[in-house]
């Protein structure tokens, strides 16, 4: 056995579990830019990567009605409807400053994240989806998918809002709900969203003809046993959405869990057994798996948006903490850390087309071969790579795919590489293998600067401090 395949071997035995990795390199590797860099150089060098030019489109909204205590994403409390005007019209400046770069590619999705989008008004997506007509008139003719993100009681309380999205265009909402166990939903810090609150919006998602309804569960809450997992799948494949994503919990330094230091959470081999029996369920109702932590009803379900970006089309984030892709800079603008302040200083920005990237990831040829790695070797094709010189760099990534083939996580159809149903497992084990010694010591800084801050926090509180952080692959090396 190889070098690296007894290292794939003794991470499965350990049961190892890194964080689930949606993008590379993660934003914790982000460090602030030159003033070289502009909007319209990063775009203008990444047009030239592409023969057919594509784009993905993600609008953040910031605001919650509360803040989950797993969360770490750029979210501010905020029920201010006349904040909300400020924001959409700053967004929607916005839009219209990034014209050229969008009309430039064929646009794929749309896709409204957060934050929780559902609590704007009708008219605040009016004014957005019309600028958009504006932007890109036969945007409804190339579009795939049109998502926003959703909390349970905001579709409650505001079924209409669903109904005049649908009219809109929407065609997938992601609404979130972790456990239908209620003991573990106020363990969540998300006690507004009881068990009947989220049967209900399912309910008023399938009255209202959503095609996609797209939910998902987590395991490792505090509390949370083998019986209660099977619950919550149990449940929800009865409840029948159309997309299902299991995820382990992974509760960051920049989150409430971490940062009080009183929450402890399982992170155990026994946790992948959960996973186990969440995949048989799905399947035996019909679901088939579209990637580790998702799974779809074929024709009608899934993530357009995150599979695209995963097989290297570019993404476009706008908003405040929003961040964007290209095959040169991965990059944010404006603020970074999440505030009211901070919000006011972006609607500000905006509205007088000042926002420039100021912090980010410059991407080389290698660092694009490492992220297709690391995020799509569910199906790829090891050709795409050439342009980027793989041919010459193969020596850093052949070992790795061959260990992952000699345990069973990967197989060879010519030059494509395809996880197999234990790939999907243990996926992230394996994505981690392929980080460069740069992420890696990026990623380590930050999240021990926030440890540190953490435990100083925490010793002044008075408070105890608990388990928190982040357990990768590497750190277990």
């Amino acid at each position: 056995m190889t070098g690296y395949a007894a290292q794939l071997t003794e991470y499965i035995r350990q049961g190892v579990i890194p964080p689930y990795n949606y993008s590379y390199p993660s934003r914790s590797t982000y460090r602030p830019l030159d003033g070289s860099w502009t909007v319209e150089e990063a775009w203008k060098r990444d047009l030239t990567l592409y023969q057919v030019p594509e784009l993905n489109l993600y609008l953040h909204v910031p605001f919650c009605r509360y803040k989950c205590g797993f969360c770490n994403l750029y979210t501010v409390i905020s029920e201010d409807t006349d904040v909300y005007t400020a924001y959409m019209n700053a967004l929607c400046t916005q839009l219209r400053d990034h014209a050229d770069i969008i009309r430039a590619r064929r646009l794929r999705t749309v896709y409204l994240g957060g934050g929780t989008p559902s609590l704007l008004s009708l008219r605040h997506f009016e004014q957005l989806f019309s600028t958009l007509d504006e932007v890109y008139p036969n945007w409804r003719s190339t579009v795939e998918e049109v998502a926003i993100e959703a909390t349970p009681d905001s579709i409650v309380n505001e079924p209409a809002t669903l109904e005049g999205l649908l009219q809109l265009g929407l065609t997938r909402a992601n609404i979130g709900i972790q456990s239908l166990v209620p003991k573990e939903i106020r363990e969540a810090g998300r006690g507004q969203a009881g068990e009947q609150v989220i049967r209900r919006a399912i309910e008023i998602a399938h009255d209202k003809g959503l095609p996609d309804l797209s939910t998902d569960l987590i395991m490792g809450f505090a509390g949370q046993t083998d019986e209660t997992w099977r619950h919550s799948v149990d449940e929800l494949a009865r409840l029948d959405p159309a997309t299902i994503s299991t995820y382990f919990l992974t509760v960051r330094p920049d989150a409430w869990f971490s940062k009080t230091g009183a929450y402890q959470y399982a992170q155990s081999p026994n946790l992948y057994e959960r996973y186990d029996y969440a995949r048989q369920v799905f399947t035996d109702h019909g679901y088939v798996q579209e990637g580790s932590v998702r799974y779809k009803k074929l024709g009608r379900g899934g993530y357009k948006q995150k599979v695209l970006t995963f097989h290297g089309v570019p993404l476009l984030g706008l908003g405040v903490g929003a961040r964007s892709y290209t095959g040169v800079l991965d990059y944010m603008v404006g603020s970074v850390k999440p505030s009211m302040s901070e919000v006011a200083d972006y609607i500000a920005e905006a509205e007088a087309h000042v926002l420039r990237p100021v912090t980010g990831f410059v991407l080389d040829d290698e660092e694009i071969i490492r992220k297709r790695l690391v995020l799509d070797t569910f199906d790829l094709d090891l050709a795409e790579l050439d342009r980027f010189g793989y041919q010459d760099k193969a020596h850093l990534f052949e070992p790795i795919l061959d260990a992952a083939e000699e345990t069973g996580l990967l197989r060879r159809l010519g030059r494509r590489a395809q996880l197999t149903p234990e790939g999907f497992k243990y996926r992230d084990i394996l994505s981690w293998m392929f980080f460069s010694d740069t992420v890696v010591q990026l990623d380590r800084d930050y999240y021990e600067r926030l440890h540190e801050q953490n435990k100083r926090a925490r010793k002044h509180m008075g408070t105890p401090v608990g388990i928190s952080g982040i357990r990768t692959a590497r750190a277990a090396s």
